[in-house]
């Protein structure tokens, strides 16, 4: 009796057997249609997570391009890498990073900010504060976007009526000019009984707009454009430069003109857009925010807006940099490089274009008559292909002390007081 109880226990067992193997390779109806179940045996090992403090102007790209890259299933060390992007200002970016300050973000493993600028300083202020180097190789560019002013179409051609022959020389005396765009127009030819001094006469004093230097890439680009422009210099600028008291009086004259500073350069240009010229007459911003919106201003205020390009420009490159120890693993590294071999694959690049960026990927062409390329359409703005040479990106030492005299001696000056 029990020998047949034992004989039919194990021909239970063995139906048992068979039917979960045939429940594991079967397809069986799931979710998403027939598929074989997963046995799941073992414990799933956890994910890497790849961290990017960013600069917010990429926001649209990464975050499709992180998309893309996780949907490869990379992996290191049998770990699915996934990509955590944490958006914040630029300079931010490289003040938290030096004081090791996360707050609520996680810890990054890679720094992403607007511009080379914001890694210079890093280096900087690491350095300075803990000694050694933090960016574990040299920080590869990712895309390229210069600063350009963007200026209404009538205000411009009162301003620059045979063409921009002075552009810092010429915004500083249309800023100190007592009689505001009225004074302007009459100096360059436009009498009161003309259609432009009629104009001109309406609409005040000249309203300047930039970031704050303090917060954001572009604010601190603005400053420094005006700093070589000053000293007529494209390259070598020092601290003493920036602390000269004849160029901050120059800067001080300037900066009167700035209708307020913001924390985002995007916001200068949704402002623009949305309270037209009685906002800023002209704005210092990306070039790829510039593309982005002048069709939506001129269908907005029935008048169109134009870029200009300063003699002497700075690019934001957009810098990939991976930081090394004490705050990432050989593991983190890993996967940030993997990453950042994807963004510079031809795909990623060709995606970067539609947002109105400059490739780095040389076969990429801006003149090519793609329907999602937005740089032929632009021409018509005043967007160029050709943009003027750039200037030398200081180090980080010149950078900090340049915002820190205009935060004590020139942020005062501004109507709005800086804020």
């Amino acid at each position: 009796m029990q020998a047949l109880a034992r004989t039919i226990g194990l021909g239970f067992l063995a139906l048992c057997l068979l039917a979960v193997a045939l429940k594991l390779l079967v397809p069986l109806p799931g979710p998403l249609g027939y598929a074989p179940l997963d046995p799941g045996l073992g414990p799933r090992l956890a994910p890497l997570d790849l961290v990017i403090w960013y600069g917010t102007e990429k926001r649209v790209w990464l975050e499709e391009a992180a998309r893309r890259f996780e949907a490869r299933g990379e992996s290191v060390g049998g770990r699915p890498i996934r990509v955590r992007l944490v958006g914040m200002g630029s300079r931010e970016i490289a003040d938290r990073v030096a004081r090791q300050d996360w707050d609520e973000a996680p810890r990054p493993t890679v720094v992403s900010p607007a511009s080379s600028l914001w890694t210079e300083m890093l280096t900087s202020e690491w350095a300075a504060r803990h000694g050694g180097a933090i960016i574990a190789d040299a920080p590869a560019p990712l895309v390229l976007t210069p600063l350009v002013a963007v200026a209404w179409e009538e205000r411009a051609r009162v301003l620059w009526p045979r063409g921009v022959q002075d552009f810092w020389g010429d915004l500083h005396a249309a800023v100190v000019a007592e009689g505001g765009w009225a004074a302007v127009a009459a100096a360059n030819g436009f009498g009161p009984d003309t259609p432009e001094g009629q104009r001109a006469a309406r609409w005040g004093l000249v309203k300047l707009g930039h970031t704050s230097p303090l917060s954001s890439n572009s604010g601190a680009q603005a400053l420094l454009l005006m700093a070589y422009a000053y000293h007529e210099k494209t390259a070598g600028l020092t601290v003493a430069d920036v602390q000269d008291p004849g160029f901050l009086s120059w800067l001080g004259d300037i900066q009167r003109g700035v209708y307020d500073v913001g924390e985002s350069t995007g916001t200068f240009m949704s402002n623009m857009v949305q309270f037209g010229p009685s906002r800023y007459d002209l704005v210092l911003v990306y070039e790829n925010l510039a593309i982005e919106n002048i069709a939506a201003a001129e269908r907005r205020w029935n008048q169109p807006l134009r870029v200009y390009y300063p003699p002497a420009t700075l690019f934001s490159d957009h810098p990939y940099a991976i930081l090394g120890e004490p705050l990432t693993s050989r593991d983190e590294r890993e996967a940030a490089a993997r990453f950042r071999d994807f963004l510079l694959q031809r795909p990623q690049q060709e995606l970067a274009l539609r947002s109105g960026f400059r490739p780095i990927d040389p076969r990429i062409t801006l003149s090519g008559a793609d329907a999602t390329n937005p740089f032929p359409g632009a021409a018509a703005y005043g967007i160029s292909i050709d943009v003027p040479a750039q200037v030398e990106t200081p180090p980080g030492e010149v950078i900090a002390a340049l915002i820190t005299a205009w935060d004590q001696q020139i942020r005062p000056l501004i109507p709005s007081g800086g804020q």
